[in-house]
């Protein structure tokens, strides 16, 4: 089977997209990306591990440019659906709501299977950065096109469950799972030496975020209640909108280091590396009911504890599976006593191991795979 996906960010990989590609390649399906390369940073054509790469660079923009970026996207679009045309894929696999109109259009042409693969709720991600009335019509424009795909996949339980509820009925939830093996190869030499590396000693709890700075995370809050807490370093790896105001909210403080972007790649060692690992998200954020992180899964597939906020997926499985601390409210106060509760190796043991328990069980992308190829199966059975 010949499949073809349609990605608007610059595939570095993404980690969502690059385990399905190699998923479906593996399982002997021919797998092609094409996807927008705004800034133009990387190379036009890639192979990666059998799967073919090809990065549009005809419509030179940047990203976080709101709703100015209507302007440049019709042109990704038309490129999209004439290489379907050319491709004659036998599925169309659309990640997120920005790709899923050329997929649509081409399927209608092309008449081949179409699958839409969301990877947040999109209108809900979108209203940190556009006004009320665009997302409005996101959220209808969203409506309009995922009826018209064959099968729909969504990294959000309670997604799909809303979904379901609305009557869409080939809709199948697939987390942000990593690899279990990624983390199982990590030697203690390794860690203890990237631990030395960061100047942290064994006698010190390390709490780690390691993600992304989107303006739906509450990492301020993290920053002001770790500040100077004796026998804690606070480790932050990431980059995003929120970079500036943290960079001047550490400063001063000597227990709290920055350490910007993590490579994919590192992130099973750091993950290793850190006591406890933190991801909360605004309460007045829309979409952080959706919201599934990859953080979790790793700290989960790492045997780490984690503090959270009891809000959608993030809630639902960190009180589900007992993985970590869960807050009810994300203030300083309460992520300081949290992290003075996680100060005992016991607590942190119980935690780490019912999370790492529950990723051999379940949350891990061995287990996610499986559902992703019953998918293509029943597509192939369909043709």
């Amino acid at each position: 089977m010949h499949i073809l996906m349609l990605l608007s960010n610059a595939y570095r990989p993404d980690p969502r997209v690059r385990r399905e590609a190699l998923a479906l390649s593996e399982a002997g399906h021919r797998v092609r990306i094409f996807c927008w390369d705004r800034r133009v940073e990387l190379p036009g054509h890639e192979i990666d591990q059998g799967v073919e790469i090809i990065r549009y660079h005809g419509a030179r923009t940047r990203y976080g440019l709101g709703a100015k970026q209507i302007l440049h996207i019709p042109r990704y679009w038309q490129a999209a659906y004439r290489l379907a045309l050319s491709d004659r894929p036998d599925v169309i696999h659309c990640h997120d709501l920005d790709t899923l109109f050329p997929g649509v259009r081409a399927k209608k042409r092309i008449g081949c299977p179409l699958v839409y693969d969301a990877h947040e709720h999109y209108p809900a991600l979108m209203s940190l950065y556009l006004p009320a009335y665009w997302v409005k019509a996101l959220a209808s424009f969203e409506r309009s096109m995922y009826s018209k795909a064959d099968s729909v996949i969504t990294a959000s339980s309670v997604l799909a469950d809303e979904w379901r509820s609305l009557g869409l009925k080939s809709v199948c939830a697939i987390g942000n799972y990593p690899a279990l093996h990624t983390f199982d190869e990590i030697q203690p030499a390794q860690v203890a030496q990237a631990r030395s590396a960061l100047g942290v000693s064994p006698d010190v709890l390390m709490v780690a975020y390691i993600g992304g700075f989107s303006r739906n995370r509450e990492i301020l809050p993290l920053i002001e209640a770790g500040r100077d807490l004796p026998g804690v370093s606070l480790q932050i790896w990431g980059n995003g909108h929120q970079r500036e105001a943290i960079q001047t909210a550490i400063e001063g403080a000597s227990n709290i280091f920055y350490q910007g972007w993590l490579q994919a790649s590192k992130v099973p060692l750091y993950n290793q590396v850190a006591d406890v690992i933190y991801y909360c998200l605004r309460g007045d954020y829309p979409g952080a009911i959706y919201n599934a992180p990859n953080t979790l899964a790793n700290a989960m597939a790492a045997g780490k504890p984690i503090i959270a906020n009891d809000v959608g997926d993030l809630g639902r499985i960190v009180r589900q599976t007992g993985c970590g601390e869960l807050l009810s409210d994300v203030q300083p106060v309460t992520i300081r006593a949290a992290i003075e509760r996680l100060r005992d190796p016991e607590v942190r043991n119980r935690y780490g191991k019912a999370g790492r328990d529950a990723a051999q069980n379940q949350y891990n992308w061995e287990k996610a795979s499986q559902k992703l190829l019953s998918i293509y199966n029943e597509l192939g059975n369909r043709a």
